[in-house]
């Protein structure tokens, strides 16, 4: 028997805990190699500021709105992964999505793991999207 039970859309069953999932927020991320003038750009057509300012893997990243502003530090190769990125899900649960769609996908690309920004994984989906699931930290 399986220790993760999917019992419909939004619940996943663990041994130990009921994750009730769910997608907060979708981001678009914006590769750039014109980091500054970029995140100015997105403050002036959102009107909004920065709500998310890290550093992780060899790049800066900036949220803005419905935006992430993501940009080089260690080289334009850092931007390689982002750069495939179609869409970034904020969720509040990303141990459960990743236990239901690591084997459910036709690839991982970047694992489960811990950034500065959170916990996250990466993976190319069945329709083909590439998307990154993202818990932020609290």
């Amino acid at each position: 028997m399986s220790y993760w039970t999917y019992c419909r859309p939004g619940l996943l069953l663990g041994k130990d805990k009921i994750y009730i999932m769910e997608i907060k927020n979708v981001v678009l991320p914006i590769v750039t190699d014109q980091f500054e003038s970029t995140v100015a750009f997105y403050k002036t057509i959102t009107g909004k500021e920065v709500y998310l300012s890290a550093a992780h893997d060899g790049y800066k990243l900036c949220g803005i709105d419905k935006f992430v502003v993501l940009g080089a530090v260690a080289g334009p190769e850092a931007l390689e992964i982002p750069r495939m990125v179609q869409a970034i899900f904020i969720v509040d649960e990303v141990k459960g999505y990743w236990e239901l769609l690591k084997d459910n996908c036709r690839k991982v690309i970047v694992p489960y793991s811990t950034v500065s920004t959170g916990t996250r994984f990466i993976i190319e989906q069945q329709d083909g999207k590439i998307i990154e699931y993202l818990q932020l930290n609290d």
